[in-house]
């Protein structure tokens, strides 16, 4: 799921003209008129779950926090336009038109500091599955009481933190993701705690009945069935979120990323699991280069950034470039202070596809490995089946995340960051193709009780 950051050029506008045509504007807004008035109310736009989150860090409210401007957004509505995305990390509006040349009246608007062209309607046509009808639930794996999850939870010694209790309970966890076609009619996953469901595609496919999946992502973290299937994040609470529209390719779905990550903030999430990488776009002029691939230069990259200022612990999949040419990480994988997240098979070893660092800057990356290589996952007949990806290696990894800070949750995100990476077997010797290498959940444990110790001296 590879996707490129914007490039808009002014001079050929009315090459994309069209009566009939649909096109999106990135605007990006001078200011916030209102915001030296809201950053002291940050109950009007914060839960009391995100300010908590905040206070536990030490994190203050700044104007990253504060909505973007009601008058500005009015005026662009009251000319007509339908406002399809907003930024408040990122001061965008990102405004649908019918015809290309409109974004000349948008650009003109005096809060208006320039306009990104980032969406071009297609042909592509809507389409939805079929209702599932809800099947028999498979017959108990009887080896251990993880069932089928067993092997992923293995390799990372994850266990042994649920032996202790440590199961993910009082976690948040937002899944962003492409749809969760099926989950509804799925007997497997009707004991998973799910907060909300919301989609932020514009006019896009129902989120129930779109792409899979975000089904396997959630089956991988929050199965709770003993004996079928036990998932790393077994008593954690979930938010569903989509931003990925599968019917075309552009940076639009940066600005649906960006918006599902705020809303994933302002309800007090405390980690973020997304499978998205961005590199390139149907328009090839608009892609990034692997130079660009420094975690501060790409759209989706700068708000990454953001949500981990903002105390969220988010986990990216590296991605599944490294059999091909490009090999390398996308964006927003490419970020510091995100948990990026690579794939081996069940003997350690490397997954062909599996991509690979360093960053454009040098840093190494992935930060750790996980299984992802024929992983077992609930699929969309509600089955156990298997699939293969760094989208199935992150939310392995993204579950003991929730866990451990379960455990210890006076750490830091940042200081979750660091443990994870610290109890890892190539921590010593990290590369770029596994990074510090696969964690130890009790290594992890013990590194976290003596960080938290120390912080309380």
């Amino acid at each position: 799921m590879l996707r490129t950051i914007i490039f808009f050029i002014v001079s050929i506008i009315s090459f994309y003209s069209s009566a009939t045509d649909g096109y999106i504007f990135r605007l990006q807004l001078k200011d916030k008129p209102e915001s030296k008035d809201l950053i002291a109310k940050p109950q009007k736009y914060l839960s009391q779950k995100a300010l908590d989150r905040r206070e536990r860090q030490n994190i203050g409210i700044d104007t990253t926090d504060v909505p973007i401007s009601a008058a500005y957004c009015g005026e662009i509505e009251n000319l007509g336009y339908k406002i399809v995305a907003k930024s408040k990390w990122m001061n965008t509006v990102s405004v649908y038109c019918t015809d290309s040349l409109q974004v000349e009246i948008l650009k003109n608007l005096q809060f208006v500091d320039n306009a990104l062209f980032v969406w071009k309607s297609d042909t592509t046509v809507n389409t939805e599955s079929s209702p599932l009808k809800r099947i028999k639930e498979p017959e108990p794996k009887a080896e251990n009481q993880y069932g089928y999850g067993y092997d992923q939870i293995k390799m990372l010694n994850g266990q042994y933190l649920h032996e202790k209790g440590y199961k993910g309970k009082g976690m948040d966890i937002a899944i962003i993701d492409a749809g969760y076609q099926n989950l509804k009619d799925i007997l497997l996953l009707d004991n998973v705690f799910i907060r909300g469901i919301k989609d932020f595609v514009y006019n896009g496919i129902n989120i129930l009945k779109s792409s899979t999946h975000g089904l396997n992502v959630l089956s991988i973290l929050g199965s709770n069935r003993p004996n079928i299937y036990i998932g790393t994040a077994p008593e954690a609470k979930y938010w569903l979120l989509k931003s990925e529209d599968g019917r075309s390719e552009y940076p639009i779905e940066e600005d649906y990323w960006i918006a599902a990550a705020e809303y994933a903030d302002s309800v007090g999430v405390d980690l973020i699991n997304t499978s998205l990488g961005y590199t390139k776009f149907n328009a090839l002029a608009q892609s990034y280069s692997q130079s660009q691939l420094d975690g501060k230069t790409a759209f989706i990259s700068k708000a990454a950034k953001i949500a981990t200022r903002k105390g969220i612990f988010v986990v990216i999949s590296a991605g599944n470039e490294g059999s091909k040419t490009w090999r390398s990480i996308s964006a927003p994988a490419d970020v510091d202070d995100v948990l990026t997240v690579g794939s081996v098979r069940r003997d350690s070893t490397l997954s062909y596809f599996s991509s690979v660092g360093p960053t454009a800057d040098e840093r190494i990356k992935p930060d750790v490995v996980a299984l992802g290589d024929k992983i077992n996952i609930i699929g969309e007949d509600g089955n156990v089946t298997y699939n293969s990806g760094t989208s199935f290696s992150g939310p392995v990894m993204c579950g003991m995340a929730a866990c451990l800070w379960q455990a210890y949750p006076r750490l830091t995100n940042i200081q979750l960051l660091d443990i994870i990476r610290r109890s890892s077997d190539r921590f010593e010797k990290p590369n770029n193709s596994y990074g510090y290498g696969i964690p130890d959940m009790e290594k992890a444990m013990l590194l976290a009780k003596e960080l938290q110790t120390d912080n309380l001296q």
